[in-house]
C-alpha cells in the first residue's frame, strides 16, 4: 500500500508548535509510518503494535504524575535474592555432602525409574532432595526474574538520560505522562494508549542530569 508521507519541512515546522510530549509521539508515529526502525528504538521501549502507520491524531494528554526512583529498589531486591541463593546453595551444597553415597544409589535407580519412591531413610532422604531441587529452581527463577526487572530499569533510565551517566548512583523520580492517540493503519482506526516516561534525577554532586520523555508501553484499547 502506497504511504502518504509528511514533508519534512512541514514535519520540522508542526513539530516546533508542541511540547516535549506531542513532539516525541509525533515523531514516534512518524518513524513507524516511514518503517524507520533505527528511529523508533531510539525514541521508545517498544514497537507500536500494529503494521502499516497510515495517519493519527492525538486525542489527549494526561498531566505529570510521579512515582519514585526504582533503581534503589531494585538493585537491593537483587542483592537480597543473590544471598538467599547463596545461603541455599551452601545448604544444598552440605547435605549432598553429607549424603554422597546414598544420593548416588538415589539418582542410580531414578535414571532407570523415574517415578521409583524409595522407603525408609533412602525415602527420607529422596524427597528432602526432591524439596532442595524445587526450592533452588524457585530461587534462580526468582533472581532471573529480580536481574531482568533491574536491567530492564536501567535500559529505560539510560534511554531517558541525555548525557552518560551511572543510573545505580542517581536519586530523585519518575515522571510519567498518559497519552491517547487515535491511529489509522491497515486494519482500520484504533485507539491506543502510550506511557510516556521521563526521569527527574540528581548524581552524587546534587547536580541535576538532563533527561527526555521517551515512550515506554503502547496499548490498544479498542
Amino acid at each position: 500500500m502506497k504511504r502518504l508521507v509528511v514533508p519534512t519541512a512541514a514535519v520540522l515546522w508542526s513539530l516546533a508548535c508542541v511540547g516535549p510530549e506531542e513532539e516525541i509521539l509525533e515523531r514516534y508515529l512518524l518513524a513507524c509510518q516511514r518503517e524507520d526502525s533505527p528511529t523508533v528504538a531510539a525514541l521508545s521501549m517498544v514497537a507500536f503494535p500494529e503494521d502499516d502507520v497510515q495517519s493519527w491524531n492525538i486525542l489527549e494528554i494526561s498531566e505529570v504524575r510521579s512515582e519514585p526512583y526504582a533503581i534503589p529498589v531494585l538493585r537491593e531486591t537483587v542483592g537480597l535474592v543473590e544471598a538467599e541463593r547463596d545461603t541455599q546453595f551452601t545448604v544444598f551444597g552440605e547435605f549432598r555432602r553429607e549424603n554422597y553415597e546414598s544420593l548416588r544409589r538415589i539418582q542410580a535407580r531414578l535414571r532407570e525409574e523415574p517415578d521409583y519412591h524409595f522407603s525408609g531413610r533412602l525415602g527420607a532422604l529422596q524427597i528432602e532432595w526432591d524439596a532442595f531441587r524445587i526450592e533452588r529452581r524457585q530461587v534462580v527463577a526468582k533472581l532471573h526474574e529480580a536481574e531482568i526487572a533491574f536491567e530492564r530499569a536501567i535500559r529505560r533510565v539510560n534511554k531517558s538520560l541525555q548525557r552518560e551517566s551511572s543510573p545505580e548512583y542517581l536519586t530523585g523520580e519518575m515522571l510519567l505522562k498518559n497519552a491517547r492517540v487515535r491511529v489509522t493503519t491497515e486494519l482500520g482506526d484504533g485507539h491506543f494508549d502510550f506511557t510516556l516516561t521521563q526521569y527527574a534525577l540528581k548524581n552524587q554532586f546534587d547536580a541535576l542530569v538532563p533527561a527526555r520523555w521517551i515512550i515506554t508501553a503502547v496499548e490498544k484499547t479498542n
